[in-house]
């Protein structure tokens, strides 16, 4: 701040001044030194004048005349008379004017002077009398005498004026010299602060490329790995394409950790940093051992991004690069917070997949690696152009879902739940159900975790569930309705109230409405969900544990909750027919069941002999395709309640 404002205004302003004062005083000393010359003039002037304005030279022609009485003294004298004479004529000069200017007293003088001076010719012409010789001194002393006085008089004034002139002359050079030293001194003060000021600047402007060097580095890097970030990728990839040769071939592999990272909630931040360290260093070390030319990145989520390019001599392929990536994962990832085993899913592509785009090898790495984690494959796997027809699609899917359950175009199948021992049906499970104008039926398995992934499981969930809600009326009073609750929907601050106002709104008794959850839902926050399951049932709600025996299923599930109904997954149903250890199972779900207060319902019964054998094992009620799969409200009232339609119809 200090220099800035020395260099901007101090030194300039100073400089400026002492410029002005130089000027100014320069033109003072050549004033000074033109008066100091003319003063000097003046001065020779008036000593010349006091040389020709005296009688000495006349008394001695005139004194020698009388000791000698020679006639060329006698000439001599009458010459230097007139001249004398002459010379009163132009007296004062203008010397003596302007030295002693305007004199009264000078002036009576001269004219005192000239009288007298007229009175000595005379006497000149008698010189041979000795009496007219003294005369003639006596009246030329007078005159000298006061010739003296005057020229004493102007002698002094001029040398007091010289003087003056001196003076003033030599102080304006002292100033002038102190003024160019001074100057010299801010000159060389602003040279030294401007470089003093370009030092600071350089240093400010080495800082500032420093900072922008480690700003360049941070967007181009990735700051928990140090790797290059996918942007910067994506660039390698383009350039290194635009120069391969003929018989080389560009592979990116696309190493994705995301579902195989500690979940947050289990470990911290810090922890999931770590590991994603430690595996690029493990990636690092494998790269760094590869011939040819290669990059390693971070990708844009919890994962990496490998190029690798090869040919006939030179490199590895990528099917061989995938699978030692690969191996590395067999062992645990050491870190500094412990280690951890890790499985990532692992997916390639090459550039004979592609003809323009050289990023078009990233997406296609990116799809072949999300067809590995889609369905949870641990192994390496290749982009097939198939994956593109199915991202295509999925993209498609996704962008019309949020139009299709606003247009109602998702709607309500119901599959019915017969008593195994009665063969009548007691209930229906709605489940939901798409049909696009240009893809036709679209699968459940396909749409449901799309809706999960960008939170359209939410709508989607309460569209389904007031729908079947109205629709389930169409059928006799004593059947209930299942129906699946989203895990974002029983986590929702709301549920309990939504669901009552759901109730008000189609007329449906709660005692009618059965709820189902997942363990996978019970999984996520147990405490919490199991407090808003106390609060539906208190409505009158039945609470249904679905798909049991799927996953980590743990018997804690059954005995923590008084489930109203237990959901048995249907893959206990096949396989119960030839394993003697699952009808042992099921007996064994069957006992806690009936301790608990609850009833069991098994899933996917297709064939009677399914059916016979889940009889004899004690189980009274189920659904599958042996009774009837999913179909509309419609079919539901055609097929198992014709009569009760009519009468429905008649009566409205």
């Amino acid at each position: 701040m200090i220099f800035d404002k020395l260099l901007r205004i101090g030194f300039p302003a100073l400089c400026a001044s002492l410029t002005l004062l130089l000027g100014v005083n320069a033109y003072s000393l050549y004033s000074a030194q033109a008066d100091y010359l003319h003063k000097d003039q003046l001065e020779r002037s008036v000593l010349n004048d006091t040389l020709r304005f005296n009688t000495t030279g006349l008394e001695k022609l005139i004194a020698r005349y009388s000791a000698l009485k020679s006639p060329e003294d006698a000439a001599e004298a009458g010459k230097t008379y007139e001249a004398l004479l002459n010379a009163f004529e132009t007296w004062p000069s203008d010397a003596y004017s302007e030295i002693v200017g305007p004199s009264d007293y000078i002036q009576d003088k001269l004219v005192h002077i000239v009288r007298t001076s007229n009175r000595v010719k005379p006497f000149l012409d008698t010189l041979d009398d000795q009496s007219s010789v003294s005369n003639a001194l006596i009246i030329l002393q007078g005159i000298g005498s006061s010739l003296q006085q005057i020229n004493q008089m102007v002698t002094q004034e001029a040398a007091k004026q010289m003087s003056a002139a001196r003076k003033t002359f030599h102080f304006h050079q002292i100033v002038q010299d102190a003024l160019v030293v001074v100057f010299l001194l801010v000159s060389l003060g602003w040279i030294w602060f401007s470089n003093k000021r370009s030092q600071v600047l350089q240093g400010q402007a080495e800082a500032t490329r420093e900072q922008t060097r480690l700003l360049e580095h941070r967007l181009d890097h990735d700051s928990v790995t140090g790797l290059v970030n996918s942007r910067v990728f994506a660039e390698i990839v383009r350039s290194t394409h635009d120069t391969l040769a003929p018989d080389q071939t560009l592979s990116i592999l696309n190493i994705d950790l995301e579902s195989r990272l500690p979940a947050i909630n289990k470990f911290s931040l810090v922890t999931e940093e770590a590991i994603l360290a430690s595996t690029a260093d493990l990636l690092r070390h494998a790269v760094d051992r590869m011939e040819g030319v290669n990059c390693l990145a971070r990708s844009g989520g919890k994962g990496f991004l490998l190029m690798t390019v090869s040919d006939e001599e030179v490199g590895l392929t990528a099917s061989v690069v995938a699978n030692r990536i690969h191996d590395i994962f067999l062992r645990p990832v050491p870190t500094a917070l412990g280690s951890f085993l890790i499985s990532p899913a692992i997916g390639y592509a090459d550039s004979t997949t592609v003809e323009r785009d050289a990023t078009d090898i990233i997406r296609n790495a990116d799809l072949a690696v999300g067809n590995a984690v889609s369905y949870s494959r641990r192994r390496v796997v290749t982009y097939q152009p198939a994956m593109r027809a199915e991202m295509e699609r999925r993209t498609i899917v996704e962008n019309a879902l949020a139009r299709a359950i606003e247009a109602n175009e998702c709607l309500p199948h119901f599959q019915p739940q017969f008593n195994l021992m009665t063969g009548r049906i007691f209930g229906v499970e709605a489940l939901a159900r798409w049909y696009h104008s240009e893809l036709g039926w679209i699968s459940p398995s396909e749409f449901i975790p799309i809706a999960e992934r960008n939170g359209d499981i939410v709508s989607l969930g309460w569209k389904i569930l007031e729908t079947s809600c109205s629709e389930v009326q169409l059928l006799p009073s004593d059947l209930s309705l299942s129906v699946n609750l989203s895990v974002a929907q029983i986590l929702s601050d709301d549920v309990v109230a939504m669901l009552d106002e759901c109730l008000g709104r189609t007329g449906l008794p709660a005692s009618r409405l059965k709820l189902e959850v997942t363990e996978t839902t019970l999984m996520s926050d147990l405490r919490r969900i199991q407090t808003t399951l106390v609060e539906l049932r208190s409505l009158g709600i039945g609470i249904s544990l679905d798909d049991f025996g799927v996953g980590y299923s743990a018997l804690s599930y059954l005995t923590d909750f008084g489930w109203d109904e237990i959901k048995i997954d249907r893959s206990f149903a096949t396989k119960a027919v030839k394993d003697k250890k699952i009808r042992d199972i099921l007996k064994m779900v069957l006992g806690i069941a009936e301790t608990m207060g609850s009833q069991v319902l098994i899933e996917g019964i297709e064939t009677v002999e399914q059916r016979d054998v889940l009889v004899d094992i004690g189980c009274t009620i189920g659904q599958g395709y042996l009774f009837g799969g999913p179909m509309a409200i419609d079919d539901i009232t055609t097929l198992f309640f014709s009569d009760h339609s009519k009468s429905t119809l008649a009566g409205l």
